[in-house]
């Protein structure tokens, strides 16, 4: 009796999480087949987004008196966090402020920098490129240090869930090493945040090797 209950339990289960997974399914496919989620950019550069906590802990890990360029700056809410003497410039595809460098990553539109930069920070960005090794070999010229941050794809998370997300790319971690040993990159880990059972949240800072 307990057998037959505990499999009709995990069977409805099974069956929630799918009609979950197939509600994802439209969202997913929108943004599989969409350039850039501009709509979706316009929102986050109007408002703290929730996890801005990332852009706190990152504002710990950048010294005084340095300069930084923010990739994907959003609502720049990365300048606030950073020590006052800092110098600060954001780049976006949305144009929140006089200052701001545009870009749109996924239409290979880099932005064009008049100097290169102390610190290169891509805070909640990697997971939305399309092409994750151009990105990197496009930034890697912008500055002497990259703080980036990533989740990774663990092997048997849904990919549809990850789509829904936003993010278009699925990297293990094996597959991130070797994307930035390739580019030359000496990389490590400064931060490690587990958020949910299928989901981690990296932060690496990476320098030329």
């Amino acid at each position: 009796m307990t057998v037959k209950r505990n499999s009709l339990k995990q069977f409805k289960t099974l069956v929630r999480r799918t009609i979950g997974i197939a509600r994802k399914v439209p969202a997913a496919l929108r943004v599989r087949f969409t350039k850039t989620d501009t709509k979706r950019w316009r929102q986050v550069s109007r408002e703290v987004p929730h996890w801005d906590e990332r852009n706190a802990i990152i504002g710990t890990l950048v010294p005084e008196d340095v300069s930084v360029v923010d990739l994907g700056a959003g609502a720049q809410t990365l300048r606030q966090h950073l020590k006052r003497s800092c110098r600060y410039q954001p780049c976006d595809i949305i144009q929140s402020s006089e200052d701001v460098i545009c870009c749109d990553f996924n239409s290979k539109r880099y932005p064009v920098l008049a100097r290169k930069y102390d610190y290169v920070v891509c805070s909640g960005v990697f997971e939305y490129i399309r092409d994750p090794g151009d990105f990197v070999s496009q930034i890697r010229s912008y500055g002497d240090v990259i703080i980036l941050t990533y989740n990774p794809y663990r092997p048997g998370a849904s990919k549809i869930e990850r789509l829904a997300c936003g993010w278009l790319n699925h990297l293990t971690e094996p597959q991130i090493a070797e994307l930035f040993t390739k580019q030359q990159l000496v990389w490590r880990v400064l931060l490690r945040k587990t958020m949910a059972k299928h989901v981690d949240e990296v932060i690496y800072e990476l320098r030329p090797s």
